[in-house]
């Protein structure tokens, strides 16, 4: 987090997922205020690599990780007493009533774009490559979709950095260890399954008509549909 609005000088300050989605969470992360101290306010030159994520792939995984810790329903020991359909119906409640589903949207348009007083759907984006470069005053932003092939990101990257040999190299460090994520990934996805008139209209929005081909947005609906 970056803009004023969303950073806090204390950690019990901090606001967790399982907020309405009408906040998002709050961040005292010694990063966030590094890059808001040190580069944003005194308007210093700077590359920004933003990062494009599909939203509802981002809902999930964030479901996911944050719901055994902060609803009872899904930690270990209640989740291997409940059968399945009382869990999808719970995770349906959670991820369509209280829950900041749209995070990846609003941290673009809250986050991001509020920080660096930047318009990112003003700013020309090849939907077909699936990353654009725009120079913001003192800044040079690259956004880069997460769904492309990796070596289409190293030749974005190479050609944003003037490294051409920059490599990206997949790891996943954020995958939970935990034995009932399997499950909780299944559960999810049935979960928001449940909801396609939803799930099609964020892909409506102006966000990701902007970031995404016709084609791909239709491609990224029936595959969360199909649950």
């Amino acid at each position: 987090m970056l803009a004023p609005t969303n950073l806090v000088t204390r950690v019990s300050e901090r606001q967790r997922f399982a907020h309405a989605s009408t906040c998002i969470p709050k961040s005292c992360h010694v990063g966030d205020w590094a890059v808001r101290l040190g580069i944003i306010e005194p308007r210093r030159e700077a590359d920004f690599v933003i990062m494009v994520r599909d939203p509802w792939a981002v809902a999930h995984s964030v479901f996911v990780l944050s719901a055994p810790r902060v609803h009872q329903a899904f930690s270990e020991e209640s989740m291997a007493a409940s059968d399945h359909a009382s869990l999808v119906e719970r995770a349906e409640e959670i991820i369509f009533h209280r829950f900041p589903r749209d995070l990846m949207i609003r941290w673009m348009q809250e986050d991001a774009a509020a920080a660096l007083a930047w318009s990112p759907l003003d700013a020309p984006f090849d939907a077909d490559a699936g990353s654009g470069t725009v120079e913001h005053g003192p800044w040079r932003i690259l956004v880069l979709r997460s769904d492309i092939p990796d070596q289409r990101k190293s030749e974005a990257l190479g050609a944003f950095f003037r490294r051409p040999r920059i490599s990206v190299v997949p790891k996943n460090g954020s995958i939970s260890k935990s034995a009932t994520s399997p499950r909780l990934a299944d559960i999810a996805r049935e979960a928001i399954a449940r909801r396609p008139d939803v799930v099609a209209a964020t892909y409506e929005t102006d966000f990701c008509r902007h970031y995404w081909t016709d084609a791909a947005r239709n491609s990224m609906a029936q595959r969360w549909m199909r649950g």
